[in-house]
């Protein structure tokens, strides 16, 4: 059957990285100067496009929020990696909940273009003093999947990978009650756990599921198709070996669940 899933959203552990999900590519909190970013030895070609791109706009800095540079899989670096300029550690507080969200809309539709199904962010702008807290991330996550499912197709898988269990409670706590104020109406119960309602303020039928009381994130679909939440936080199935053809389960009229393979 076609698959109409939008995006999906998971959580999981920071030390998940590299053994259970397997991402095209990883998104790393930067301030405007490029000092906070605990990378590799950056070993760059001028000849290669992209490198000469990354060349040319770090001798722009101090970098304006927002934005973000993109570095390739090269040596001592597995995937490519997304810096998200979001700190700017010359004022208090250093990030604003609008530069997460506008660097984080950006990467995801870079993504896109890219041709990668899935990502994974570490939480941007929470780490350092005066910064986010797992709240105000969650609403900048909101906000920009939103604008993203408003106005893109299939979105890349989305993984945030926080460090504890409790912070991974109350990020998934708080994004799912962000999803139920925009909601028009609770629409089902499904599965036997899962809810499904359906998004307002769409120029389309959006359709969210997930577990309530469970520790994960939710799928955006359009409507008129069933999406599986079941396992929302085993991220294990992407394919150490490539992206997957997918970023979202799919599940079939007879109830079973199919993954593209």
């Amino acid at each position: 059957m076609g698959n109409d899933c939008v995006m999906r959203l998971d959580l999981d552990l920071s030390d998940s990285l590299g053994r259970r999900i397997f991402p095209d590519a990883v998104v790393m909190a930067e301030d405007r100067y490029l000092g906070l970013g605990s990378l590799p030895a950056v070993d760059l070609d001028p000849r290669n496009e992209l490198d000469a791109a990354y060349i040319a706009i770090r001798k722009e800095r101090p970098l304006p929020l927002g934005r973000y540079l993109l570095l390739r899989p090269a040596m001592g670096r597995e995937r490519w990696i997304y810096q998200a300029v979001v700190h700017d550690l010359d004022h208090a507080p250093s990030v604003r909940r609008g530069d997460v969200r506008r660097a984080l809309l950006a990467i995801v539709q870079d993504g896109v273009s890219r041709g990668f199904t899935s990502l994974a962010c570490e939480p941007l702008g929470v780490a350092k003093p005066g910064g986010l807290d797992l709240n105000q991330l969650a609403e900048a996550v909101d906000e920009a999947i939103e604008e993203l499912c408003s106005t893109s197709g299939q979105l890349p898988r989305l993984t945030l990978l926080l460090d504890q269990l409790e912070q991974i409670e109350q990020v998934s706590s708080m994004l799912r009650s962000l999803i139920l104020r925009r909601a028009r109406r609770n629409l089902r119960v499904v599965g036997g756990d899962s809810v499904v309602v359906e998004l307002g303020g769409c120029d389309q039928r959006l359709h969210v599921r997930f577990v309530p009381g469970s520790l994960s994130g939710y799928v955006i679909y359009r409507a008129g198709k069933t999406i599986d939440a079941s396992g929302a936080r085993q991220t294990g199935h992407i394919n150490p070996g490539g992206p997957s053809h997918s970023p979202c389960t799919t599940t079939d009229s007879d109830g079973m669940s199919s993954r593209p393979e």
